[in-house]
């Protein structure tokens, strides 16, 4: 499964309409998807997201997606050679000083009860 916390969106309509699983925290949403919708979400991200904004979604890679303000997108899959970069960025669409991303996602509500909920429960079975 992926989960992603959406903010910079205004129109959600076509992952409705697609099945996305939706949750609504305000003007921003938690959405879940399975790995073959990655590219659908892919897809809907890069032509809804506001300039200025990012979006993020975990699964089986943390993968970054930022919108600058000229409309430029780049695409980032986390790893250590580029994890400095993307903080940089987080920060400077933010205007927040985040400490890490690890601290940055796991302080998310919606990521805590899915994405790393799920992790400690696979952890603890697999290290059962």
């Amino acid at each position: 499964m992926n989960y992603s916390y959406l903010m910079g969106i205004n129109n959600i309509e076509k992952l409705k309409q697609n099945n996305f699983e939706i949750k609504s925290f305000g003007n921003n949403y938690g959405v879940t998807f399975d790995e073959n919708r990655i590219e659908l979400f892919e897809k809907y991200i890069c032509e809804t997201l506001e300039n200025g904004f990012w979006n993020e979604y975990l699964g089986k890679y943390k993968v970054f997606i930022f919108k600058f303000n000229n409309g430029e997108i780049k695409k980032y899959i986390l790893n250590k050679n580029n994890e400095k970069e993307i903080l940089k960025l987080c920060c400077e669409f933010a205007d927040y000083e985040f400490e890490s991303i690890e601290k940055m996602l796991r302080s998310n509500s919606f990521y805590a009860e899915t994405y790393y909920a799920k992790s400690a429960i696979d952890d603890t079975f697999i290290n059962f």
